[in-house]
């Protein structure tokens, strides 16, 4: 009796471990953007893509590794909207094409020397320092942007500020396993359209690891034909108490035929953006 009580724990011991994954696995959890009036967090987003396209019978490739420093207050958080305001602190550009090099960095001025580089200065520092904004429900869904300090043009902050950087979140609870699906329509000025599922695959007590894999399209862009196709696949992990970024890898494949002047030019990008967060104390 005494060996098979000690088997029946032993039994039982080595269960335990299973159990508790078992049971961890099927933790449910409402995902919710829970930040309050007052918070501040850093943001660096970085972009690292390799553009081919085709001109007059050859192919000519484009690298392009570009860094966003940001600062982003939230001015107003209540069960009806949340309003963030964000900064863009620093600018960071490295372009290599046709064996040129080009090098911008926002807190250099010694980079801008460059013909070229000055060139791309003259776009990004008047950004340097400009704020824009943001109100989004708890889910994630924005409801407005104001952009007007920044740019007149929707592209920029709008590419900024979704898809690596804010999920959206469904209405009921989910666990490992579980999947829910959003369309986006990112700018005014074009009928560019995202379609993302997220499914989540890690929950601990802090954080939520979220699988990413979505489509974008779009026949214009600014007005422009582009007829783009792509996906979009990676990870994000946000914090489960508060529902914020902590960081986001996505993996992005584009093809587009860009026309100007009469002519198409067939070009494909293939790139990893990197946002990161965290709360400035």
């Amino acid at each position: 009796m005494k060996n098979y009580n000690r088997f029946f724990l032993t039994a039982f011991a080595m269960l335990v471990p299973g159990l508790l994954l078992t049971l961890t696995a099927q933790k449910k959890v409402e995902l919710r953007y829970n930040v309050n009036t007052g918070d501040k967090y850093s943001y660096n987003i970085s972009t690292d893509q390799d553009i081919s396209f085709e001109t007059n019978g050859q192919t000519m490739v484009m690298t392009s590794k570009v860094a966003f420093e940001m600062t982003s207050d939230i001015l107003n958080s209540d069960a009806d909207s949340i309003v963030i305001r964000s900064s863009i602190d620093r600018v960071i550009l490295n372009q290599g094409l046709f064996g040129m090099q080009i090098d911008y960095d926002s807190d250099l001025p010694e980079s801008e020397q460059n013909p070229m580089a000055a060139q791309i200065a003259s776009t990004f520092n008047g950004m340097i320092g400009k704020t824009y904004s943001i109100t989004m429900d708890m889910l994630g869904n924005v409801k407005n942007m104001d952009l007007h300090e920044v740019t007149k043009s929707d592209d920029l902050v709008k590419n900024l500020s979704s898809g690596s950087s804010f999920a959206n979140y469904p209405e009921q609870k989910v666990g490992i396993g579980d999947s829910w699906e959003k369309d986006i329509e990112p700018l005014k000025t074009s009928d560019m359209k995202f379609h993302v599922k997220y499914t989540v695959l890690k929950v601990s007590s802090k954080q939520v690891t979220l699988g990413v894999k979505g489509t974008v399209s779009a026949k214009k862009i600014e007005n422009n034909d582009m007829n783009l196709r792509g996906t979009q696949t990676g990870e994000m992990v946000v914090d489960l108490k508060t529902g914020w970024l902590i960081k986001s890898t996505i993996d992005q494949e584009l093809s587009m035929n860009i026309k100007q002047g009469g002519q198409v030019f067939p070009a494909t990008i293939s790139g990893t953006t990197v946002s990161t967060s965290k709360k400035i104390d």
